[in-house]
């Protein structure tokens, strides 16, 4: 009797573990906007959370309530503007409400938010982002009254805001509603995108700017930073053989040992050669907020599977430029 009772206890507590166990795995394959580890971000808070502009759910907050107010004069304007039949609320609400849940899956984590609320979200986000675009590419006037346009401070801090892997929308919605109130003589929305960060992206944009996809803003100034596909499959194809792993020394410890430094041409930021004791580096443009950016391409590749910024990184910043002396 004691045995039956253990047994139809053990059965009931397997069936409970049972019901619990997850079918699916809880990471997707179309998740590319992440939550950046804890571990990783532990002292480096300020390089990964914005701070002045909320963008998409994961850093929504009453801090940011400023900057909600512009976002939703700026749609007003675009509304007020309608320079397409296709520019009006019902037009974005049902297109964008079409591709919710793909939009939701590009998140990691769940969206506590309603259907209404998120698809609001993405909408007013999605139509400010757009406008700065227009507005700084001369393609829509700038009024008198513009906040963002008259505060020189601001632009700073929008664009490393605008490049932080938690503040990211998914790049076909903006695409999405900037189909839909786009003029016919327009540039390209990649073309605009990268004009607004040209400042910021170390001036090594490589690839036609009109041709460039992403998966959102920080992908696609990622992708536009990286050679080519082709050129990155014939880089690997070619190199395979002699492919191997060491340690850089730092610049002084290279300078000691008679190694020259030259500033290489081109626009291939990963085009460092060593040859004939020349070693030929590409110059970019580092500005105070580079490491932000920087910091952000990393962690979002660590969330992939390339690591190409990553490499880099490691090689230039944690190596080349140690303070520590070899």
């Amino acid at each position: 009797m004691a045995a039956n009772n253990v047994r139809n206890e053990n059965e009931i507590l397997a069936s409970s573990i049972q019901a619990k166990l997850h079918q699916q795995s809880p990471s997707r394959a179309d998740h590319c906007i992440f939550r950046i580890p804890h571990v990783q971000r532990k002292g480096k808070e300020q390089v990964y959370v914005p701070h002045l502009l909320s963008i998409g759910p994961f850093q929504r907050g009453l801090q940011f309530q400023a900057m909600e107010v512009i976002k939703s004069w700026y749609l007003h304007c675009l509304l007020e503007r309608k320079p397409t039949p296709t520019t009006g609320l019902e037009d974005f609400v049902g297109a964008i409400r079409d591709m919710e849940q793909d939009c939701r899956h590009c998140y990691e984590e769940h969206i506590n938010l309603t259907s209404d609320e998120f698809v609001e979200m993405m909408v007013v986000d999605s139509c400010f982002i757009i406008e700065l675009f227009r507005k700084f590419s001369e393609q829509v006037p700038i009024k008198d009254n513009d906040p963002v346009f008259h505060r020189p401070w601001m632009h700073p801090i929008l664009i490393n805001d605008l490049l932080l892997l938690e503040n990211q929308l998914p790049w076909i919605v903006i695409v999405c509603l900037f189909n839909l109130t786009r003029e016919s003589n327009a540039e390209p929305l990649p073309k605009l995108t990268l004009k607004y960060f040209e400042g910021y992206t170390l001036g090594m944009c490589q690839q036609d700017r009109g041709a460039l996809e992403g998966k959102h803003l920080l992908d696609l100034v990622k992708n536009s930073l990286l050679p080519s596909l082709a050129q990155l499959k014939f880089e690997f194809e070619t190199h395979l053989d002699r492919t191997f792993s060491l340690r850089m020394p730092s610049v002084t410890g290279l300078v000691k040992a008679g190694v020259l430094f030259k500033p290489g041409i081109g626009k291939d930021m990963f085009n460092i050669t060593f040859e004939n004791g020349v070693m030929t580096i590409p110059p970019i443009r580092v500005h105070k907020n580079g490491e932000s950016l920087f910091r952000n391409l990393v962690a979002y590749e660590q969330c992939e599977t390339a690591s190409i910024i990553t490499s880099y990184a490691m090689c230039c910043w944690s190596n080349l430029l140690s303070l520590t002396k070899m």
